[in-house]
């Protein structure tokens, strides 16, 4: 009588076979780093990290203390962490409000294997919002230095701040008319921030969403636009925001 075959070695053989055929996906070439904005978490960023791990990106979702560090010193932790993270390949960010300006100090150095940005959101001017509120204990005590340095008149801070050389892309939210979400700021905004100071010299794109500050970030519209620029350096068709 012949003996039975063992099930456990013909289970191992057909797995190992599995796996001859069908080999594991080589690891993403490209890597995103998320930044959040002041007063937030790394949660903020959930819907955008995963929409990028679906279209195929290695995603760090960044956190960092950002109430209570100027934001010099917040670039330079964050980019300790992406040195630690030591990412292969291209590294490109999107960053979402104050994220942007943190990430702008962090380009005083250069940043290896540097490629496409996507700003979200971003005080590239400031924030009159800030400078209204800056005086304010509760938001000296909730926004901490760096709220304070968000403020639209600190003209010199602004401009010192490097213009990223490589290609970037600005979304704003807003609603495409002259009053926007907060009828206490001029022109157009998205609730926080007016999409004037959104703007920045030598952006290969710039796109308007019509959704809030925040809600921006969970938006479709956002993560189908960011990835198109990630790919492509530009956005897709321009949707006119309903007013």
């Amino acid at each position: 009588m012949k003996p039975r075959r063992s099930t456990g070695v013909s289970a191992r053989c057909l797995l190992a076979l599995l796996i001859l055929l069908f080999p594991r996906p080589a690891a993403a070439e490209e890597t995103v780093i998320l930044l959040h904005g002041i007063a937030s978490l790394p949660l903020s960023m959930i819907y955008l990290e995963n929409a990028l791990e679906e279209a195929g990106y290695a995603v760090h979702n960044i956190g960092y203390p950002s109430t209570d560090l100027p934001i010099g010193e917040a670039a330079g932790l964050v980019r300790n962490k992406v040195q630690t993270l030591a990412p292969s390949g291209t590294v490109h960010f999107v960053a979402h409000s104050m994220g942007n300006l943190v990430l702008r100090k962090m380009l005083e150095k250069e940043i290896p294997n540097l490629g496409r940005i996507v700003m979200i959101a971003p005080p590239n001017q400031g924030s009159m919002t800030a400078q209204t509120l800056r005086d304010l204990d509760i938001y000296r005590w909730i926004f901490g230095p760096a709220g304070q340095e968000l403020s639209a008149d600190r003209h010199e801070f602004f401009d010192s701040l490097p213009i990223p050389s490589h290609p970037f892309g600005i979304i704003a939210g807003g609603k495409g008319n002259e009053t926007g979400y907060n009828t206490a700021l001029p022109g157009d905004d998205d609730g926080t921030v007016r999409v004037e100071e959104t703007k920045l010299p030598n952006s290969a794109d710039f796109i308007l969403i019509n959704n809030t500050h925040t809600l921006i970030l969970f938006d479709a519209e956002t993560a189908r636009q960011t990835i198109h620029f990630l790919k492509n350096g530009k956005f897709g068709k321009k949707i006119p925001p309903s007013t």
